[in-house]
This record gives structure tokens, sequence and C-alpha cells, in this order.
């Protein structure tokens, strides 16, 4: 079974992106912040990790500047409502290798997981 982490500090957010990842079959462990995420990657590897750029405590370019300096490579998609041209430069030097957009576009969303883990929606 797949798996996948949601590094988040919205708990509905957190809500949706589990049921939407669940409905195509992952296993879904979450963060409610970065320094929580830091350490649940420390110990694990995920096929995916969602990682919110705007949290307290730290923020998604700070858990990127952290794993660089670790030297670990997750395939992270950076989930955010706050993504300029600049910024989504500046994070995939940092190694992010997609992004979605607040508020989801379901299928969007589906397609960007499919490029990381191949997946199929059951119809319900």
């Amino acid at each position: 079974m797949p798996q996948a982490l949601i590094i988040e500090d919205d708990e509905s957010t957190r809500i949706v992106l589990r049921k939407m990842l669940e409905r195509v079959k992952f296993e879904v462990e979450e963060a409610e912040n970065g320094m929580d995420g830091l350490i649940v990657l420390k110990r694990k590897k995920f096929d995916v990790v969602l990682l919110d750029i705007s949290m307290p405590k730290m923020n998604g370019e700070q858990v990127m500047n952290v794993l660089n300096k670790r030297n670990e490579s997750h395939p992270i998609i950076v989930v955010s409502a706050y993504l300029t041209k600049e910024r989504i430069v500046k994070l995939m030097q940092l190694g992010v290798k997609d992004f979605i957009q607040k508020p989801f576009n379901i299928e969007k969303f589906y397609q960007t997981i499919n490029k990381f883990y191949p997946i199929q929606i059951d119809p319900a």
C-alpha cells in the first residue's frame, strides 16, 4: 500500500487531503506543523509528501532547508494558496517536485499524485 504524509497546520485541510488520498488506497500519516513533519520524515520514507508552506512554528520552506541540510530527498508536493512564480522557483531549487493550488481542483490533485505513484480512482 502506498504511503503518504500530510504536513499541514489546518485540520480541515488535513481531513480533506486524507480522504482524497485514502480514496486512491494510500495509507496516510499526518503532522500538524513542520517540526513534527521532520520527525516523521526522519523515521520513514513516503511515496508522496504533501507540504503546506504557511504554517506556524516552522513553514514549508524551512522544512525544505532542513531536509537539504540532512541530505534527505523526499517526493515533496507543496500544497498552498500562496504560490507566486518567485516562490515556486525558490521551492523547486530546494527540491520540491510539484505544486497543488488551494482550493483544490480534484482532477488536478489526482493528476499530480499520479505523477509520483500510479493511482486508480474507484468510482463512488
